[in-house]
């Protein structure tokens, strides 16, 4: 019953993430991309902050757009769909730190728990109270 509220919360979060301002995002995605395409970048303990100081205004800085997080390692994990995240340090402890999912499983075998990595992805703005990135790649 546990797992059914647990995985019952996370459906629920993938499906109002995807509404809203989309074409708001779309805009601010090209306009990034047409920037030159160089990637934010940002110390995990920054992102994190960010997020929790504002989530919105985080979003408007971050969601959709390249991002170069640079972080101590905390954990390298598998989510329920065994897709690998590495946990980079947040903002002191009261926070979980910044959820990075990668895309490639085998990069993230070599990494070392706390080690200073930088990954690059898509900013993925904040589920259930953890900055997220998306689509990594550690540098």
């Amino acid at each position: 019953m546990k797992l059914f509220a647990i995985l019952l919360v996370i459906a629920a979060s993938f499906c109002f993430s995807g509404c809203g301002d989309s074409a708001a995002r779309s805009d601010a995605q090209s306009s990034a991309e047409s920037a030159g395409g160089q990637a934010i970048q940002v110390t995990s303990a920054e992102y994190d902050k960010k997020y929790h100081d504002n989530e919105v205004a985080a979003d408007n800085v971050y969601k959709d757009k390249k991002v170069a997080i640079t972080g101590t390692v905390e954990s390298i994990n598998k989510d329920l769909l065994d897709d690998v995240y590495i946990q980079l340090k947040g903002d002191g402890e009261v926070t979980m730190g910044v959820q990075c999912h990668l895309t490639d499983a085998q990069k993230a075998a070599a990494v070392k728990k706390g080690s200073e990595v930088t990954i690059v992805g898509t900013g993925g703005g904040m589920m259930a109270t953890i900055p997220q990135l998306k689509d990594g790649v550690i540098q």
